[in-house]
């Protein structure tokens, strides 16, 4: 028996088969490209998305003797799609979860009081990374045009459409958590938000459970698979915490991609945030309370490497950046504050920019590429700091996984800034196996209670003793926040 994992990511869209051991038997992957027109705008094509999807699980069906018991979808979050639902035709670009045109809307918000009712409802900060000013931004391009019958969507409403014939256009509660206008005690949409962010509730997707039947594989180009269930839709970073067993309450995990997501499961209980951190949901299991999360969300992770490697061009690859910064043995006064697009967790500040400081005559690459790395690790105990406070110190132990935490060097910084123990995870596919195993848990071959049996890690990285290196970084961190603005935020 075997269960496919659907990752739809920012860059890379990749199909992985697991069997019921949780090995990997099959993958398939296809690059994503994302266009920015200008500074503050990210737009995907929806149409490569859908194809890709298809391409991939087409390569995993020449690959496997047997059809998957069940799919799941682990989609980016925040990303959103307007589509005329009769032919499945994208209306626009999709407008990427990294876009920022909202800010002025949210500006405009935040100065009338709205952010405290936005966040007591659905725990959520004001941010234009969140969907609401993204759908209104969309409803502005489609104007009076648009059809009668238009949908709006995040990615999984859009491939499930695509993949399917459900003529229901449907969301995880994990995805719609993410658009500032689900009430998460409830798990409906709140019109007074729509109102808000001018966005027509009507025209979202109906939210149910993680684990539900989404529809069965019906498109033309997949008929080895067709009547196969789609049972499980979680965005990405939910289903990360998920593969990598995280289960209980005070669970912590970290997600290294294009940014990093650091998510800590608080269990039925919705812990309200401290300013740094946003509440969301985990999962929602079919006849069960929500399980909720604690979430820091760091926008810009490998995208700060590959600005050091394209922009800068001091290597021509990660290897060799990860060289470089092997060459020094510390980063001397360099530091890099990686606000490419606003600092996130547990800054919030949508206006903030990135900086590089520090430099002199004897500034070499090996220095910047240090700092480089170090800023990942610094902006991560950032808010891993927030969580610890926020739990009264439960957690001792952070699981990581995507691509970055291969990097062992990485590894070690991380442990070492945040103090905790850091479990790199083995497979590196946390996201499309969490999807893959609550669509068993969805069909009923898996509980949810047997995931941690399933948890392998490639090495557990210890906190270096007294933690000296640590916080001098911290310390210089802390003054370039300050020059930022950031400090009391």
């Amino acid at each position: 028996m075997s269960y496919v994992g659907l990752d739809v990511g920012t860059t890379s869209i990749k199909a992985v088969a697991f069997g019921e051991d949780g090995n990997v038997l099959a993958r398939s992957s296809r690059l994503l490209p994302i266009n920015r027109p200008s500074p503050d705008q990210a737009e995907q094509d929806p149409s490569e998305m859908a194809q890709y999807s298809v391409e991939v699980l087409g390569d995993i069906a020449t690959q496997l003797d047997v059809p998957p018991r069940s799919i799941g979808i682990a989609n980016q979050r925040e990303t959103v799609i307007a589509w005329e639902k009769r032919t499945t035709l994208p209306l626009t670009m999709a407008i990427s979860w990294q876009d920022r045109r909202g800010r002025t809307r949210c500006s405009e918000l935040k100065e009338q009081g709205a952010e405290e009712l936005v966040k007591q409802i659905t725990g959520l900060t004001i941010d234009p990374y969140f969907s609401a000013t993204k759908y209104s931004s969309l409803c502005s391009l489609l104007g009076e045009s648009s059809p009668a019958n238009t949908a709006l969507g995040t990615v999984d409403s859009w491939l499930v459409a695509n993949l399917t014939s459900n003529k229901n256009v449907l969301t995880d509660f994990t995805n719609a958590s993410r658009t500032s206008l689900l009430n998460i005690a409830s798990n409906q949409y709140e019109a007074q938000l729509g109102t808000l962010f001018d966005v027509p509730i009507e025209l979202l997707p109906t939210p149910i459970a993680s684990n539900a039947l989404f529809g069965e594989i019906s498109h033309p180009d997949l008929k080895k698979w067709r009547g196969i269930p789609i049972h499980a839709v979680l965005g990405d970073q939910q289903s990360s915490l998920f593969g990598q067993a995280c289960t209980n309450f005070g669970d912590l995990e970290a997600t290294l991609g294009t940014g990093t997501f650091v998510l800590v499961n608080t269990g039925n209980q919705r812990i309200d945030s401290n300013p740094g951190l946003i509440t969301t949901i985990a999962w929602n299991l079919i006849g069960t309370p929500n399980t909720y999360c604690l979430e820091g969300s760091i926008f810009s992770t490998s995208t700060t490497l590959e600005w050091l490697i394209n922009v800068l061009g001091i290597a021509n690859n990660i290897e060799e950046l990860e060289a470089l910064a092997k060459s020094v043995r510390t980063s001397e006064q360099v530091t890099l504050m990686p606000f490419f697009t606003g600092s996130g967790s547990p800054w919030w500040n949508q206006n903030s920019s990135a900086l590089l400081g520090g430099l002199d005559n004897a500034t070499s690459k090996g220095h910047i590429a240090k700092a480089g790395f170090e800023s990942i690790a610094l902006n991560i105990a950032s808010v891993t700091t927030n969580i610890t406070a926020r739990l009264n110190g439960h957690t001792k132990l952070i699981r990581i996984d995507g691509g970055l935490s291969n990097i062992d060097s990485l590894c070690q910084l991380i442990a070492d800034q945040t103090g905790l123990e850091c479990q790199a995870s083995l497979s590196g596919e946390s996201t499309a196996f969490g999807a893959a195993m609550m669509s068993a848990v969805g069909i009923g071959d898996l509980s949810i209670n047997n995931v941690e049996e399933f948890y392998k890690s490639r090495h557990t990285f210890q906190p270096a003793n007294g933690r000296m290196s640590a916080k001098s970084r911290e310390k210089r961190w802390n003054r370039y926040l300050d020059k930022l603005g950031l400090v009391g935020e």
